[in-house]
């Protein structure tokens, strides 16, 4: 099987920056979030297409959740990752606001893409396996 460029890269986001299944002990049960963190927002953008494009997720599902610092201008940056993303600040979760750091003014904030569906993650997790698996030459980006 060919990969698309896009798909190549969105796998590896998420295989990299992403959420690993995980047992909630609360529950006793199995979460499977495909979320995905970074400060950068082609990385952001580039899931987000993956997403939306190749995986044909569910559009009112997909949430977003940010880390500033104190002392950041909040309206800013939730104005800012909101055009990044294509997703309408009333799809945000609560921003969370941490202590002062070193680069006040500086940095845009934390993105966290939250998507939770086990069937996502399934799928995502079947499509890194075959990615891993496939020859080197039939990984040839179409």
């Amino acid at each position: 099987m060919e990969y698309s460029l896009r798909q190549v890269v969105g796998i590896i986001i998420w295989w990299t920056e992403g959420t690993k299944a995980y047992r909630d002990k609360r529950w006793k049960s199995w979460i499977y979030p495909v979320d995905v963190t970074n400060t950068n927002p082609e990385i952001i953008q580039s899931f987000l297409d993956f997403l939306r494009k190749d995986i044909g997720i569910t559009e009112m599902r997909l949430k977003l959740q940010l880390q500033i610092h104190d002392g950041d201008n909040q309206e800013e940056i939730e104005d800012y990752w909101s055009k990044a993303t294509k997703i309408p600040r009333e799809r945000f979760t609560k921003t969370i606001i941490r202590p002062t750091g070193h680069k006040i003014g500086k940095s845009m904030g934390t993105c966290k893409i939250r998507y939770s569906d086990k069937l996502t993650h399934l799928k995502l997790q079947s499509l890194l396996e075959s990615v891993l698996k496939c020859p080197e030459s039939k990984r040839g980006m179409v």
